[in-house]
């Protein structure tokens, strides 16, 4: 029942403030199912039911989001475990200035509270899988305040973006054998830039580096995330009845620090992590101003790192292939509801997981209720 208090207690607080004095209170909610297969003997599913309230005032605007969840595999050699949750509740605060000053102006403030599960046994721990499997994979972390500010500046036909942001991560315990965990900080600045097509089109490169602080455990220095670098480039085409989008994006990243046997952090030797790409395209249609169909595609390609072959430290390759559709109705004047499935296949070279290169296939599908009141 605690959980369900600490969970009920921001969505309570959100919904007050709302009712005193926001001009639009928005809401969704829907159910999702994820379901994987390898050619290793594992499989898995996993169900959720995420949960969105929002508001806004004049410049003002605030959303809480959280999800039920639960997720099962069957591994090989191991059986079937479960594990079912609410994650944390995320709080997100912003506040705009549009039109008054030469530059506009975004200030936020997000939150992570920990409403969702932690100290995980040794079973739940082996249901935590990949992010390219499930959907959720954080099921809970310790307090987080990230405060952030944006800029834009808009010209006759080109745009500009800037936005930085720092993120404390709060400490919580893991699981029951890395209790007092304390995840490192991040520090992270964003920028784009712009190029309006007339009405109908848009252009638009932007990027992404951000830095990590150490990650301690029980006090003592434990780990160090590389620092990352994103660099995408995105196309929009919008008429009255199609909208076309195209989006490609590389993310790159160092070396981490890991602790040595004097308790200190060392550099690895080579980067740990490879290079990764994904591309999507989507094209949505619109039958009219209540009904839209989208067919959507995506690629994920990502390189082996830098470690020999015969090394523990490996990780090969990455390929995903991802294809959906997605239908859409307006049931109301202040609501929708949405429908998607998506296929997926992926195969996976082996790595310090899987000693074996695998094969995975799997769908997922959503229905999902927006609305407004």
């Amino acid at each position: 029942m605690k959980r369900w208090v600490t969970l009920l207690f921001p969505l309570v607080l959100c919904a007050n403030a709302a009712g005193v004095c926001a001009s639009e209170i928005t809401f969704q909610g829907g159910l999702q199912y994820d379901w994987w297969k390898g050619n290793n003997d594992t499989d898995g599913n996993q169900v959720f039911v995420p949960v969105e309230l929002g508001a806004e005032k004049d410049d003002f605007s605030a959303r809480v989001i959280t999800a039920f969840t639960r997720t099962e595999s069957d591994i090989s050699g191991v059986g079937k475990q479960s594990l079912s949750s609410v994650i944390d509740t995320k709080v997100d605060l912003s506040y705009m200035m549009v039109d008054k000053l030469p530059v506009n102006f975004l200030f936020g403030l997000d939150l992570n509270c920990p409403t969702g599960k932690t100290n995980l046994d040794e079973d739940e721990l082996l249901v935590i899988r990949d992010p390219d499997l499930v959907a959720i994979v954080d099921h809970g972390e310790g307090f987080n305040v990230n405060p952030n500010i944006s800029m834009t500046k808009d010209w006759t036909v080109w745009g500009s973006g800037l936005g930085v942001g720092y993120l404390w991560r709060g400490e919580y315990d893991y699981s029951q054998g890395y209790r007092n965990y304390d995840p490192g900080d991040i520090a992270y600045i964003t920028g784009e830039i712009r190029y309006y097509l007339a009405e109908e089109g848009l252009l638009r490169l932007y990027g992404d580096y951000g830095t990590y602080t150490k990650d301690k455990l029980a006090g003592d220095d434990f780990y160090r995330e590389s620092d990352f670098f994103l660099l995408g480039a995105e196309t929009r085409y919008l008429t009255e009845k199609w909208e076309t989008r195209f989006n490609i994006k590389g993310t790159f990243r160092g070396k981490s620090e890991f602790r040595a046997a004097s308790s200190r952090l060392k550099t690895e030797s080579r980067e740990g992590y490879g290079d990764e790409f994904l591309a999507d395209l989507l094209c949505r249609y619109s039958f009219s101003e209540k009904d839209s169909i989208t067919p959507f595609v995506q690629l994920l390609y990502v390189d082996d790192n830098q470690y020999d072959e015969s090394s523990p430290l490996y990780v090969g390759t990455r390929t995903k292939y991802s294809a959906g559709l997605s239908l859409k109705r307006q049931v109301s004047s202040a609501g929708s509801l949405e429908l998607m499935f998506r296929l997926f296949h992926m195969d996976d070279e082996r790595g310090w997981l899987d000693s074996d290169d695998v094969t995975y296939h799997g769908h997922s599908l959503m229905l999902l209720y927006a609305g407004s009141f």
